[in-house]
């Protein structure tokens, strides 16, 4: 297994030109996936670096997209069948029972 690349949340705003108030912010908000060590006695949060590829968010960002586009007129094709197919074992069930 790779080990992800670490970024200090100042390198990352310098790096990528912006405050360090709105990367704090964007770590809060859960939009940076963020690791927190312990070194000299203090808790230092760096920010993970391979997960932030663009290629890797924009491809699970479709298939979440693939997932929740729902074939809405099969789906009802197929609920329809199988209630018609447990609707004529009913009927024959209760003519077995009367008859």
């Amino acid at each position: 297994m790779q080990t992800p690349e670490l970024m200090s949340i100042q390198k990352y705003a310098s790096t990528y030109r912006t405050s360090i108030f709105s990367v704090i912010k964007k770590t809060m908000n859960g939009e940076l996936p963020t690791v927190v060590k312990e070194e000299n006695g203090k808790e230092v949060t760096y920010i993970v670096i391979k997960a932030l590829s663009a290629n890797t968010q924009h491809e699970s960002h479709n298939i979440q997209n693939e997932e929740s586009e729902i074939d809405y007129k099969k789906a009802y094709e197929d609920l329809n069948k199988e209630y018609l197919i447990l609707k004529t074992k009913y009927q024959k069930m209760v003519e077995m029972l009367e008859g």
